[in-house]
């Protein structure tokens, strides 16, 4: 199909810092409706906890699976981590 992407398989990545891969790990498998997986840790963001910002391949739960670029960010905050409900944005679809 022409201007459709084609994803490589990518095995996603593989060192972060400590308190990223921290916080990846307490999301990841724990949205519904999507798989994430990590390419890109970007940053951290202090405000209210810390946000931790990637860029992730998301993968869609449907009958044809549909894979976007997006970015994520996940909140720290004493202890605790969630999803910034408004952080994933899709960069490449």
């Amino acid at each position: 199909m022409f201007g459709k992407i084609d994803f490589e398989n990518y095995e996603g990545l593989k060192t972060m810092p400590q308190s990223a891969a921290s916080a990846w790990a307490a999301i990841d498998g724990g949205l519904c409706g999507a798989s994430y997986k990590p390419l890109l840790y970007v940053g951290k963001q202090n405000v209210r906890g810390i946000n931790h910002w990637f860029i992730a391949e998301q993968t869609l739960v449907t009958k044809e699976p549909v894979k976007h670029i997006v970015t994520i960010a996940i909140n720290e905050f004493n202890g605790a981590y969630a999803v910034v409900p408004s952080s994933i944005e899709v960069i490449i679809a």
